[in-house]
């Protein structure tokens, strides 16, 4: 199979495991109900209807794409910005751990107004987007971050940063140290919890093995991502990183990646549905363990837990294990169907074809080989 191929198909899995979860998060859903509802089929068609714009999951990692094509290496600042942006004009679907950080960024709330604008018909003011005038980047994350501990002693790692992370892996798809680093700055943008850039950086170890048509080996998984670090010491240092993997993110590598690992008995339902752990599991069992997109996607959502964004992770990943070809073709005309939706207001931005960006991140890549 093409590279390009796979990379298409990371791009539009990303979409793909997005709006098939999403009516499904939260609130009553959880798998047992799925299972009622759905039976052991679990779910298989696409819900989310057209009106809104990109759902968090796969607006950032459109966002993410654009700085990576545009960069020789992620820079922690350019993408904060852009994230605050993105937050300005969009929002939809902001997590509590991106929202922290974006306001002590930008000295005030993000206004999120085409989420606002779908949501409560609020019309958008004229001077988009504000300047931050917050905190520099990287103390807005890490304060952010101190702010959660103290309230989620236990769960204060959010999956945001693994959600998105996937142009990272093929942007930089042949160099596994880069990828390392760059996944860690674009984790630390939001997530500064070692817990969120370590998972951020060995989803995407495995994003790149599938792109690459590599088996994903847990215990090499961990020493490919320690070479790194250790290659990128100097660089990294400002992130508080400890060579060994937090004990829980270990632990879910082998879970996940163990010969007999079963998607229903990850524990990625609720409760703690956002915690990192959990979505690093979904998207380590989709790089190994499906065999098709269509039935390792769907068993991901119907695990239940934080299923728009489980799904955009294994979405990332199975589209890259087995292509663009191999997402089913009424998946990928609901995606398209939905995203050609504009709404009447100046502000609202017309939305490129996913397979583009993919194609953007390859060149970039290949420019550097």
């Amino acid at each position: 199979m093409e590279l390009r191929e796979r990379a298409q198909g990371m791009m539009v899995g990303i979409a793909v495991g997005n709006l098939l979860g999403i009516p499904y998060e939260g609130g009553r859903w959880n798998a047992n109900s799925i299972r009622e509802r759905f039976g052991d089929g679990g779910i298989r068609e696409i819900a989310a209807k057209q009106g809104y714009p990109d759902d968090d999951d796969l607006a950032q990692a459109i966002v993410l794409a654009e700085a990576c094509a545009e960069s020789e290496s992620l820079d922690l600042d350019d993408f904060v910005h852009r994230l605050w942006i993105w937050g300005e004009i969009n929002g939809a679907g902001m997590g509590p751990h991106t929202k922290r950080a974006l306001i002590s960024y930008g000295g005030a709330r993000p206004r999120r107004v085409l989420r606002n604008y779908v949501r409560y018909g609020e019309l958008p003011p004229p001077d988009l987007p504000w300047k931050p005038q917050g905190m520099r980047a990287r103390d807005a994350s890490y304060n952010a971050w101190q702010e959660s501990r103290s309230r989620h002693s236990d769960y204060n790692a959010g999956n945001g940063a693994v959600m998105r992370c996937a142009p990272v892996a093929l942007r930089w798809v042949s160099d596994d140290a880069a990828i390392v680093r760059n996944s860690i700055v674009s984790a630390a943008a939001t997530h500064w919890d070692p817990r969120c850039t370590w998972s951020a950086a060995l989803a995407n170890l495995a994003v790149a093995s599938c792109l690459r048509g590599e088996t994903v080996d847990a215990e090499h998984l961990i020493l490919r991502a320690q070479g790194a670090i250790y290659q990128y010491a100097d660089d990294l240092e400002p992130y508080d990183l400890n060579v060994e993997p937090p004990a829980e993110v270990a632990q879910a590598v082998r879970d996940a990646l163990a010969n007999d690992a079963a998607i229903g008995e990850l524990d990625i339902d609720h409760p703690a549905s956002g915690y990192v752990i959990k979505i690093l599991k979904a998207a380590l069992w989709a790089a190994r363990h499906p065999e098709n997109f269509e039935d390792g996607l769907s068993a991901v959502v119907s695990a239940g837990g934080d299923t728009d964004t489980n799904g955009a992770a294994a979405g990332a990943v199975l589209g890259a294990r087995f292509g663009l070809n191999a997402i089913p073709e009424r998946w990928r005309v609901a995606v398209d169907e939905i995203r050609t939706y504009t709404a009447p207001i100046a502000a609202w931005q017309p939305r490129q074809p996913l397979e583009r960006y993919a194609d953007r991140l390859l060149a970039s890549s290949q420019a550097m080989d």
